[in-house]
C-alpha cells in the first residue's frame, strides 16, 4: 500500500477539510460518511461503511424467518401507513 501525506488547518469549531488528494484516493464525495479510529496517537480515516455493510448479519425473529424481504417490506409500509392515517384522522 502506498502512503500518501496530507494535511489541514483545524477552525475553531473542531472542523477541518480532507484533502483533495486524500478524498481521491478514499473515492469520497459530497454527503459521504467517514470514520476515524484511534490507535494510540494516529488517527485513521476511511469511509464509513454504512447501513448496507451489516445486512444480513443479524438472524431474523423466529415468526419473521422465512418471509422474504419484499414481503416484509410490504407489511411494514402498509402498517406504517395506518399509524400515519389514525394520527391524521384524529
Amino acid at each position: 500500500m502506498q502512503s500518501e501525506e496530507a494535511h489541514s488547518i483545524l477552525t475553531s469549531k473542531g472542523q477541518t477539510t480532507v484533502p483533495s488528494r486524500i478524498r481521491e484516493s478514499l473515492h469520497l464525495k459530497a454527503g459521504d460518511r467517514i470514520q476515524y479510529e484511534i490507535k494510540g496517537d494516529t488517527v485513521v480515516i476511511s469511509p464509513h461503511p454504512g447501513a448496507m455493510a451489516v445486512f444480513g448479519s443479524l438472524k431474523p425473529s423466529a415468526d419473521k424467518a422465512g418471509v422474504p424481504f419484499a414481503e416484509a417490506r410490504q407489511t411494514a409500509r402498509g402498517k406504517r401507513l395506518q399509524d400515519v392515517s389514525r394520527k391524521v384522522s384524529r
